[in-house]
C-alpha cells in the first residue's frame, strides 16, 4: 500500500467550505473517520438547505445530477445531488430519512447540531457521531456494520435508538 490518501479522503478535502449551513459526513466515510476498519467507496454528506445550496454551488462543475424528492426505498431525501470528485461519488442529501418497509419514517434526519469534529488534512470536518450512525445502520438493515459500531461503543447491536 502506498502512502497516498484514499480517493474518498482526497475528495473530502476538496469539498467547498460551508459558511451558512450545517452538514456532516455520514455513511461508511463517517465510520472510517472514527477509526473503524471500513473502506469507503463514496461520500455521503448530510446537509441542511443552506449547506446544500453552498455545497452544490461550490461543486457545480462536478455535479452530475440534482433532484428533489429522491427515494431509494430504504432511504429518501427532500433533495439529492450527486457529484463526482476525484472519481468518487459524493452524495449530498438534504432532509434525509430512513424508511421502513411500509413507507413509514423509522429514523428522521440526524441532528446536524450535534456532530463530532474530526481534523482531516488540517481542516475540521463535521462527522455524524457513532451513536447516530448505529441507529441509521440498524434502520437500514446494515446489521454487520451496526454491530461493529455497537462493539466500539460498548453496547449491544440493535440497542441504540429503540
Amino acid at each position: 500500500m502506498t502512502g497516498s490518501a484514499p480517493a474518498w479522503r482526497t475528495a473530502l478535502g476538496e469539498l467547498p467550505a460551508v459558511r451558512r449551513g450545517r452538514w456532516a459526513v455520514g455513511g461508511s466515510a463517517s465510520l472510517a473517520l472514527h477509526g473503524l476498519p471500513v473502506d469507503p467507496r463514496d461520500l455521503d454528506i448530510l446537509v441542511d438547505d443552506a449547506a446544500a445550496a453552498e455545497m452544490v454551488d461550490g461543486l457545480r462543475d462536478a455535479v452530475v445530477s440534482d433532484e428533489a424528492c429522491w427515494d431509494r426505498g430504504d432511504v429518501r431525501a427532500v433533495r439529492r445531488a450527486l457529484a463526482v470528485v476525484h472519481g468518487v461519488e459524493v452524495e449530498i442529501l438534504a432532509g434525509v430519512e430512513a424508511v421502513g418497509p411500509a413507507g413509514d419514517v423509522v429514523v428522521a434526519t440526524p441532528d446536524l447540531d450535534h456532530v463530532d469534529q474530526i481534523i482531516v488534512s488540517g481542516r475540521q470536518i463535521p462527522v455524524l457521531p457513532l451513536s447516530a450512525m448505529q441507529v441509521l445502520l440498524d434502520a437500514t438493515g446494515k446489521r454487520e456494520r451496526a454491530a461493529m459500531v455497537a462493539n466500539v461503543l460498548g453496547g449491544k447491536p440493535g440497542g441504540a435508538g429503540t
